[in-house]
């Protein structure tokens, strides 16, 4: 392994970890979306476009982290100066990616299930609660979506490791072909 490939997977790791955040993302822009829609419709619609330009911003982001690693490393003179000499690291590129997704979902439940755990109390406070007060207001639902979001993205990348490690394979074999 060379320190272009040591480059190319620490782009990589830091890409797929920045999948969670686009996933998280796309709730409050909705929930945000419904809330203005109710006050004045311009605003919602401004809001979603400038949402949107910020997700396509990181979504473009996210891709050349994933898929353009040799055109970034390239534009950012990563490995300019340093050696060609190979580095002694007994991992196929594949297990490293396995082992930054396995990291990466565990860090997603590590931070969401807390949340969770605390977005089912508040929910489980306010219907208790909702019969004995007078003049109830609805509940929001907002946090406890995320948080449910969050874990089950965790869970997803815990669960299904080897396709997406598969998937950026494939990516990789297809760009070299071409």
């Amino acid at each position: 392994m060379k320190a272009r490939d040591l480059f190319t997977i620490i782009l990589k790791i830091f890409g797929i970890y920045l999948i969670k955040d686009i996933l998280l993302a796309i709730p409050p822009v909705l929930k945000n979306f419904y809330q203005y829609l109710e006050v004045d419709p311009d605003v919602a619609l401004f809001s979603l476009i400038f949402s949107f330009v910020a997700l396509a911003l990181h979504f473009t982001i996210v891709y050349l982290l994933l898929f353009k690693t040799s055109f970034l490393i390239a534009k950012l003179n990563l490995t300019s100066g340093l050696s060609e000499q190979l580095l002694t690291i007994n991992l196929h590129r594949s297990q490293i990616y396995t082992i930054a997704i396995l990291i990466t979902g565990l860090l997603i439940l590590m931070f969401s299930i807390p949340t969770l755990v605390r977005d089912l109390y508040w929910w489980y406070e306010y219907i208790s609660s909702r019969d004995t007060m007078f003049g109830a207001q609805p509940y929001d639902y907002s946090g406890l979506l995320i948080s449910i979001t969050e874990v089950t993205i965790g869970l997803l990348f815990l669960g299904n490791q080897r396709s997406l490690v598969n998937y950026i394979e494939y990516k990789k074999r297809k760009s070299k072909e071409d």
